[in-house]
This record gives structure tokens, C-alpha cells and sequence, in this order.
């Protein structure tokens, strides 16, 4: 039934009283009533002036059940039989706790004011045995004239029985009941009774519902038999309210702390010679008190705080705050209404105030409340009272500013600018974001950044969410309207995104093109966070190969403590260690790395390296065999793989076993690329090398054979890359030490005459030892033959610093497209090989004029000085 829209706990006192009135006066009618010792004490400790010999002044100091058991205890004196006595107490059991909620202004519960309305409408049928003529005059007004009710002042009952002193508020959820959150009042109830917690701040944004529970849980403590505090303090720092669907401010509300204290010295036994705060201490300190802050944002300062730490021990501190106070409290964070109640408490204040939306089909009000309202119980409110006040649901939807800015005020204002920034980046990424992941886009200090995100945390903006954070809706409507990003950070942010991206994609072409290469990353795009971890991997790569060890391990933690189970992390970590030379600890490091592998392929690739690293660094040949022969196992018939396997053999002197490798990849060579290729070359040319190292001098063609094998197999790849140029180089140092045999120097001399220009760059020790054999045999080689090998392995930059004249000089180097001059000014004049005339090669001497280009001097017009 609905009735005309009061206060809930009007209506309900009206109830109830009619209720015990037709009760009492059904048991005066007897005249002779039985009253237990117990209801005798009970109606003398209530009224003083008690006369124990009027049966009608002991009935008024007694309750509901009273009555109930007065009739039940005797039914024939009462006319009634005991099958009507049990039916009586057995209706009255749902009402009479009801009755006492009412009465004694306790929370009221959901579903207690429907139960009081069905009893209302229905008691006369259910119980005919008494008349109920005072609850039916109620049930009658409440339909022809209602408005007799709008100024009966609600008469709070005296609490006789309560042995805590407090003044809690009138709860202000009447209207539906306290609906949901039993976990929570359960938990906030544990944290008030544990002696561990000192200061409790029930957290969350404006209209979730803090106060609310506060009360709720308050209460409960009050009537708890276990509850041990003498005296419960509440103030209230409101300064704004919901009232007709408009937020207003309210009147003579604490303003200041000077307010704060003077309204806190109100509640207790002051001292005159006290300041206000000594005064509330000392109360605090003379008997266990918990004293509640109501939205103590309004006025947080430094003052509390340092008022706070005064408190003494046997007391405690309940806060309700929009944002939290530091290390000095136990937080409760409370979230919106979870979203069963969240609907229930739509349905249940549409009913109350008499609007249709009610009706609506359960997936619109899902939708509704999740998605608009915030399942925060104060925006259901607000939204509830405008369809009240007759304004459309759209129109309400559509102008959610000043609910919102109400809900979110008092916290923005006072976070620190880094703050501000990372709620401005959860903005513009729209999504949760990890702990790496604003690092990243901050690049702000790591101290900074978690205090930052700290601060954050103490004002339930953003919400931890498994390893992420998340930025709640209202928060984010909120920066929408008030606080939206700037141009410049909003194009930064996407710069950075941008850059993040690209060098992932990077990565992915990298792992394509050679899985087995340190910079290929896997499970990079698994996750935002391996996607993140590979970016600082790869950056950590980039700082090791410029030898800045301090960056690429601090760019490695950082990755560690994005994703401290990913395998890649502790694989780049082994690798640059071996590059740092920090042999034992990138051991361990590829044997963790191992140990987070999840499946074949990962396995193989960190065994690949690790073997690598036991040849290289190490030269423990029999671990590395059995690394990379682990690491076949898991991923057969790998060329790249198979190509590691042979060099291992190698250089175990395994060479047959290793030939048989190579000659299997040389059958698959098309399937490698070309930096692969190199390397097949590479590895079997240098077998050659080794094979002809083992041969004596005296078995020259043989010996000649095997490196002739061995250049014509690094002449077989396209483009020769340096680490080919590498092998080259040591095999042109074992044809030196044959500088008696012609047909060596004449092999050595084509050779080099058609890859000098490659070769000069390469700074390997085995040409300058090769340059060394030859000139010091060069009177064994036949005259013509060394003056052709001359312009190769003489440096032509001394007879150079003979030469004055700044427009001549000798040519010292020749590559495909550019080469040097050098005389006694300067030691490299470049020029473009479209300057020289045709046939001149290193040891030259030329003259030539000079003109400057953009990297200094360069000479033209070179001529051959014949």
C-alpha cells in the first residue's frame, strides 16, 4: 500500500504505538494483570515515582513485548486460549524488533517499514481476538488525511538500558532501511574492537555511502553486550547536503578546527583552565572513547593530525573521509553498492517516493545504476528525488555536474601535481594502468611516483584492481568536466604511446627474423605489462652495447618489477652481465631464466645463449655442448641452432662431427637469411682454417687447399658482413706464415686486392700480424710479387708526413664509394671515388685542390702524380 510520502519513521511510530495502545488496553480490560519481578524492576527504575498498586501506571513504563508476554504467560485471564496466545506471540515475534528499532531510533532495517504497512492492513483479519480500534483510526488517517501526521513530533523513547553515553545521529536512511554491506559493517566492526587499530578511516568518494555505515555500525557496537567503550563521540564536518534533490549548505556547520574542538568540549566534562582539545584528550584518557570525525576532508590539516597522535591508547579515532590521512591510520576503503543492492535500493526509494521507475525491466535498471549512477547510493538518491520533482530521467542523466562535483570535491585540490598528472594520463589512456605502466608515461622519480600513486589511494579515485590501478567512473566524469588533460600532455602521452608501439613492432620483426638473437623478445604483446617489460629490455640493450651498465641494470629492475616471472627479463639480464663480465651472476641469471620458462621454445632459446655464453665467456666446452644439445631437443633440426652445435665441435677439435653439421645447413642454405648465412660461412670457412692449422708447413698445397676452401666459402654470400671479414682476416694470416710459396702470395695478393677496401676498416689483430709476417719476410717473396702486396700491408700514412705541399698527398684508403688522402697537415682528406682518375689505388701519390663539405675538407680533381 502506498501512503502519502512522510518521514518513514513517522509513520512507523504511528504504527507501532496504535499498536501497543489496543494491546494495553486489551489487558487493562481484565483487571487482573501478572507482572513478572522482572517487568515490577524494570517500570520502578523507569519512573521513580512509581505507584506499584495502578496496574495502568506500570504498563506505561513497560514495552511492546512486555505486553505480549503479560498475555501470553496467562492467556485464560485474558479470554484468550493458548493455540490464540501462541498465534499473538508468534505474529508480534517480526514486529516487536521492529518496534524497538522504531522507537529507540536505531537504523532501520530493509523490508521493516513494508512488514509495519502489511500489518497495518491486515491485523484485524489475522488476530480477530482483539479489536484494534486505535490501529485502525491510524490506518484510516493514514488514507482519508494524512497531513494530520506532518506535524506530530516524533517522540525519541528514553534508553533506559544502554551503558554507552553517545550522540549518534538519527540515521538518515528511514526511507528504504539500511540495505546491503553486512560484510562490511562486519568488518568495520572488528576493526573498532581490535586493539591494533588506533585511528580507522572508513574511505571513499562523497555519497557512497560512509556516514550511512558509520551509523549503522554504531549502533550495532551500542547495543553489542561485547562492546567495551563508555562513550561514543560523533562531530560532524558536513558542510553540504542533498535536501529536495538540490545539494545545499549547511547552516552553522563546523567550519575550522577551532570549531571542530569547541564542538567536540560540548559533548564532555570540561575543564575551564583547559584549552577545548587538552579537555577532549583528557576525556579520551579518563575513560575509553571513540570519538567519530564525519567527513573530516572538510577541515583536514596538520592540526588534526598532530591532535590524532595525542589520542591515548585506550581510545580510538572513527574517521569518515573522502581522502585519508597517511601511515597514521587503518583504511577501510568502501566501494559503491555492490549490484544487487544497488538495484534494490533503486526499487526500494522509487516505491518510497511513489515514482513508476520502479517498474522498470531489471536490465535497465542495471544499467542505470551501474553505468550512471555509480551504484553510489547518494547519486540513486538524487536521481530518485528529481523524477520526484518531476524533471526527466534524460534531462537528469544528461546534467549529472553538480552531483558529480558535490561527490568529488575536497579531494582534487589538494594532491600534489604529479598527482594530478597520472589521473590526467588514466584519462587520456581510458583503461587500467600498472605500476610500470605509469612509470613509463610519467618518467617522473621513483620515490615521487609512489608517493604520488600512494596519495592517489588515500582518496579512492583510482582503486587497485589485481596488479593494476583503476580510475573509478565518477572520478573520471568528474576530471572530464573540471580537470581534462592539456594539449600538450594529451599529445605527449600519445607520443610516448606511439614510441611504445613502434619499438614493439620492432621487436616483433626482430623475433621473425632471428629468434635466437638476444633482442628477440617473446610474449611481448601477451599483456600491456610483458609489453611494457620488453620495451625496458630492449632499452636495457641499447645501454649495454654503449657500455652504460648503471642504466641498463636500473632499465632491467624496472622490467623485473613489471613482470618478475617473465623468463626474457632474466635472459637479457644473463646476457649483459656476460657483456659486463659479471661471469658468475649472469650464471645464476640463465638458470633462473630457465627456471620461468613455460614452454619448449622458450627453453631453446635461453639454452642457445646460454651455451653461447659458456664457448665465449667461459670456454667451457663440455657445458656448452650440453646446453645447445638440450636446447636441439627441444627445438629439432633449428639451423641456427645446428650452426652453434658446429662451432662447439669445432672447437672441441670435433672436426669431422662439425663439417657433418655444416654440410646439412649448406643442403638448407636457402632457408637462411642473409646475416645467417654470414654466419654458416662464417663458421665453415674458420673450420677450414682450424683443419689447415693441424697440417705441418712442409704439406703446402694441402694447407693451401684448405684456406683457398675456406675464403671461397665466405665468397659464396652476397654481401660479406664484418664478422665474415673477421674469419677472413684469420685465415689471410695463416697464408702469411707461407710466404715462401708463390702460389700463396699470389692467392693472398687476389684476395686482398679484391677486399682491402672491406678489410682495412676491420681492426682485427690478424691483419696487423699478418702485415708484420710479410714485411718481415719480403725479401723471400720474388721481388714483383711483394711490390704488389706492398700497397696492402704498408702503411702509407708515414711516407705521407713527408709530404708538405697541401694540395698533394698519398691515397691511404679506398672503399666502394669514398677514400682518404693523407699528407703532413692531415692525416684523412676525404674524397668521392667519381674524383679519382681510373687505376689509382692505396700507396698513390696524387695532387688535388679542396673544397669543404658539410664534415670538413674534402679534395676533387685528384690526378696521379706519375
Amino acid at each position: 500500500m502506498d501512503y502519502f510520502n512522510l518521514s518513514s519513521r513517522v509513520v512507523m511510530f504511528s504504527i507501532c504505538t496504535s499498536l501497543e495502545y489496543d494491546l494495553k488496553s486489551f489487558i487493562l480490560e481484565t483487571g487482573d494483570i501478572y507482572f513478572t519481578e522482572t517487568m515490577v524492576k524494570k517500570s520502578k527504575d523507569r519512573n521513580k515515582k512509581l505507584n506499584q498498586n495502578e496496574p495502568e501506571e506500570i504498563l506505561n513504563e513497560l514495552d511492546l513485548g512486555d505486553f505480549i508476554e503479560i498475555i501470553y504467560r496467562n492467556p485464560f485471564k485474558h479470554k484468550i486460549n493458548n493455540e490464540n496466545a501462541n498465534i499473538l506471540r508468534e505474529y508480534f515475534s517480526k514486529i516487536i524488533p521492529i518496534r524497538n528499532r522504531v522507537m529507540h531510533t536505531r537504523p532501520l532495517e530493509l523490508g521493516d517499514r513494508a512488514i509495519l504497512y502489511e500489518v497495518l492492513e491486515e491485523i484485524e483479519q489475522k488476530l480477530p481476538l482483539l479489536s484494534w480500534n486505535a490501529t485502525l483510526r491510524t490506518r484510516a488517517l493514514l488514507k482519508t488525511d494524512p497531513t494530520k501526521l506532518v506535524n506530530q513530533k516524533y517522540m525519541r523513547v528514553k534508553e533506559f538500558e544502554s551503558n554507552v553515553y553517545h550522540n549518534l545521529p538519527e540515521p538518515e536512511f528511514d526511507d528504504t532501511g539500511y540495505i546491503g554491506r553486512k560484510n562490511e559493517i562486519k568488518e568495520i566492526k572488528r576493526l573498532l574492537k581490535d586493539d591494533k587499530n588506533h585511528v580507522i578511516t572508513i574511505m571513499g568518494n562523497g555519497g557512497i555511502g560512509k556516514t550511512a555505515i558509520a551509523v549503522k555500525s554504531l549502533y550495532d557496537l551500542v547495543d553489542d553486550p561485547e562492546n567495551e567503550y563508555d562513550a561514543i563521540l560523533w562531530i560532524s564536518l558536513k558542510t553540504r547536503t542533498l535536501a529536495r534533490g538540490e545539494f545545499t549548505k549547511i547552516e552553522n556547520s563546523i567550519q575550522s578546527v577551532t570549531d571542530f574542538f569547541s564542538s567536540g568540549e560540548k559533548l564532555i566534562i570540561k575543564d575551564e583552565n583547559q584549552t577545548p582539545e587538552q579537555n577532549i584528550v583528557n576525556f579520551m584518557r579518563e575513560f575509553k572513547v571513540l570519538l567519530v570525525l564525519d567527513n573530516l576532508e572538510t577541515i583536514n590539516s596538520n592540526h588534526i593530525v598532530q591532535f590524532l597522535k595525542e589520542v591515548p591508547g585506550s581510545s580510538k579515532v572513527l574517521i569518515t573521509s573522502r581522502h585519508g590521512i597517511g601511515e597514521l591510520e587503518n583504511r577501510y576503503n568502501l566501494q559503491g553498492l555492490n549490484q544487487k543492492d544497488a538495484i534494490v535500493y533503486f526499487r526500494e526509494l522509487a516505491k518510497f517516493y511513489g515514482v513508476s521507475v520502479y517498474k522498470k525491466p531489471e536490465s535497465e535498471v542495471k544499467k542505470l545504476v551501474t553505468d550512471h549512477l555509480y551504484s553510489n547510493p547518494l547519486s540513486i538518491k538524487w536521481f530518485i528525488t528529481g523524477i520526484h520533482n518531476g524533471i526527466t530521467e534524460n534531462v537528469l542523466i544528461s546534467n549529472k555536474e553538480s552531483l558529480i562535483e558535490f561527490c568529488m570535491s575536497n579531494v582534487y585540490e589538494k594532491l600534489s601535481d604529479d598527482s594530478k598528472k597520472i589521473l590526467q594520463l588514466f584519462l587520456v589512456e581510458n583503461t587500467e594502468l600498472s605500476s610500470g605502466e605509469i612509470d613509463y608515461f610519467m618518467g617522473i622519480d621513483n620515490v615521487k611516483l609512489r608517493e604520488s600513486i600512494n596519495n592517489l589511494l588515500t582518496t579512492n579515485m583510482i582503486t587497485i584492481t589485481s596488479e593494476n590501478f583503476k580510475l573509478n567512473d565518477m572520478a573520471k566524469d568528474y576530471l572530464a568536466l573540471y580537470h581534462s588533460p592539456t594539449n600538450d600532455f594529451f599529445m605527449n602521452t600519445l607520443k610516448k604511446r606511439k614510441h611504445l608501439n613502434n619499438m614493439i613492432q620492432q621487436i616483433k620483426v626482430q623475433n621473425e627474423m632471428d629468434p635466437f638473437n638476444p633482442k628477440s623478445l617473446y610474449k611481448n604483446s601477451e599483456d600491456r605489462n610483458h609489453k611494457l617489460s620488453s620495451y625496458y629490455l630492449s632499452k636495457a640493450l641499447e645501454s649495454s652495447s654503449k657500455q652504460e651498465w648503471e642504466d641498463a641494470f636500473a632499465l632491467i629492475h624496472k622490467a623485473e618489477n613489471i613482470t618478475p616471472d617473465y623468463f626474457e627479463v632474466y635472459k637479457i639480464k644473463a646476457f649483459i652481465q656476460a657483456e659486463k663480465r659479471d661471469l658468475f651472476n649472469a650464471l645464476t641469471s640463465y638458470e633462473i631464466a630457465l627456471d620461468k620458462c613455460e614452454n619448449d621454445f622458450e627453453k631453446s632459446t635461453v639454452l642457445y645463449l646460454y651455451s653461447v655464453f659458456n664457448t665465449i665467456k667461459l670456454s667451457d666446452l663440455e657445458k656448452a655442448f650440453s646446453l645447445i644439445e638440450e636446447a636441439e631437443s627441444y627445438y629439432p633440426d633449428n639451423l641456427k641452432i645446428l650452426l652453434e652445435k658446429s662451432r662447439v665441435l669445432m672447437y672441441q677439435g670435433l672436426f669431422h662431427e662439425s663439417e657433418d653439421i655444416l654440410k646439412n645447413v649448406d643442403s638448407r642454405k636457402d632457408e637462411l637469411d642473409l646475416q645467417s648465412e654470414n654466419i654458416f660461412v662464417s663458421r665453415y670457412a674458420d673450420l677450414q682454417r682450424r683443419k689447415a692449422e693441424h697440417i705441418k708447413t712442409r704439406d703446402v698445397e694441402k694447407k693451401l687447399d684448405l684456406l683457398k676452401k675456406g675464403i671461397n666459402i665466405i665468397e659464396t654470400v652476397d654481401r660479406i658482413d664484418t664478422k665474415s671479414y673477421v674469419t677472413m682476416a684469420k685465415i689471410l694470416k695463416e697464408l702469411s706464415f707461407l710466404y715462401f710459396d708463390k702460389n700463396s702470395m699470389e692467392f693472398l695478393f687476389a684476395t686482398l686486392e679484391k677486399h682491402f677496401s672491406s678489410l682495412k676498416s676491420n681492426k682485427s689483430h690478424d691483419l696487423k700480424k699478418m702485415k708484420e709476417i710479410l714485411i718481415s719476410h719480403r725479401h723471400e717473396i720474388p721481388n714483383n710479387l711483394y711490390l704488389s702486396l706492398k700497397k696492402y700491408v704498408y702503411d702509407y700514412t708515414v711516407d705521407a708526413k713527408e709530404i708538405y705541399n697541401k694540395n698533394e698527398g698519398i691515397v691511404v684508403f679506398i672503399k666502394e664509394h669514398f677514400g682518404f688522402i693523407a699528407n703532413a697537415h692531415n692525416r684523412s682528406i676525404y674524397f668521392n671515388v667519381n674524383n679519382i682518375e681510373e687505376g689509382t689505388s692505396v700507396g698513390d701519390k696524387v695532387k688535388f685542390s679542396t673544397y669543404r663539405n658539410p664534415k670538413g675538407i674534402a679534395a676533387k680533381n685528384i690526378k696521379l702524380i706519375r
